[in-house]
């Protein structure tokens, strides 16, 4: 397990590795389990190697529930709440995501792996939020983006390179302007090449993010969390921070309440506060949904 966690942290395109990398919270829970089993059996000093080994990931870890100033500094405008899900295409329960919607009422959702029968299903959605920019897919990446608030030039983006598609947007915020991306990376769970492929999507992403040179949310499903390589580009090359700073993990998938790891996010450059996120209930498909309050400054 040592060897497995030392290795998943290393630079490689290895997919099982990669992969591993994104489990810091069950490494330690698997060290803490082994050194309780070897302290039952007496084996003393190697139950504590096991313990103290859990403090590595635990570092990874416990950041994320530290109180911090919310990223992106101050802002003087009120906050627009924003709500994601994977609803997954396969998914058919479409009152659940609308009648979580009803309950949270966001200004602003955005729909990730919607294809043709989710746009059918979506009829009180789309009453409730007038202006919405919909690219459904028969596979996984349909994307649809629901707005309280206008949205202008409201298009799908092709990054070079890259065949998947994202929904790009001005949103006309009470305080300012705010580019907003909903983005859905693609997995890495066959090949090494995925791996590779994966990170060289990100890392593209994180330029043009950097080149808009303006207040900006990218939210999604990335798959990926913050301990996998990939997403060093974002926040290093991109400049974008984490809605969940300060409020803790937020694991999204599988939907399993906390075993999960966290591959949705809502993320911001240093234009945009970020604030009050949360984990929400399921809405029947193998993504949690998150929300988070974004506000531009002024």
């Amino acid at each position: 397990m040592a060897l497995a966690y030392i290795g998943a942290r290393l630079p490689g395109p290895f997919v099982l590795l990669d992969n591993l990398s994104n489990f810091p919270f069950h490494f330690a829970l698997a060290f803490l389990a082994c050194a309780a089993a070897l302290a039952l059996r007496g084996r003393h000093l190697i139950a504590l190697a096991a313990a103290s080994l859990a403090l590595l990931p635990i570092a990874q870890v416990a950041p994320w529930y530290f109180d911090q100033d919310a990223p992106g500094g101050s802002a003087t405008g009120p906050p627009v709440k924003f709500l994601i899900s994977n609803v997954y295409y396969a998914n058919r329960q479409h009152d659940r995501i609308q009648s979580l919607i009803a309950r949270e009422d966001p200004d602003l959702v955005g729909l990730i792996e919607i294809d043709s029968a989710w746009v059918s299903g979506l009829d009180v959605l789309r009453r409730r939020y007038p202006f919405r920019y919909e690219s459904p897919d028969e596979r996984y990446v349909g994307l649809g983006l629901y707005s309280r608030m206008p949205l202008v030039n409201a298009r799908t983006l092709r990054l070079p390179g890259s065949g998947l598609p994202m929904i790009a947007a001005t949103l006309a915020t009470p305080a300012g302007d705010a580019e907003i991306i909903l983005v859905h990376l693609p997995a890495s769970l066959d090949a090494d090449q995925e791996v590779r492929r994966r990170n060289d999507h990100a890392r593209q992403f994180a330029l043009h993010v950097r080149g808009l040179g303006k207040p900006t949310v990218v939210a999604g499903d990335f798959n990926m969390t913050m301990w996998n390589r990939g997403y060093d580009a974002l926040a290093k090359v991109g400049g974008l921070a984490n809605a969940r700073a300060g409020h803790g993990v937020g694991p999204t998938w599988p939907a399993l309440w906390r075993l999960g790891v966290p591959i949705d996010h809502i993320l911001a450059t240093d234009g945009v506060r970020l604030g009050n996120f949360r984990g929400l209930p399921s809405v029947g498909s193998d993504h949690l949904p998150i929300a988070a309050e974004i506000a531009v400054n002024r």
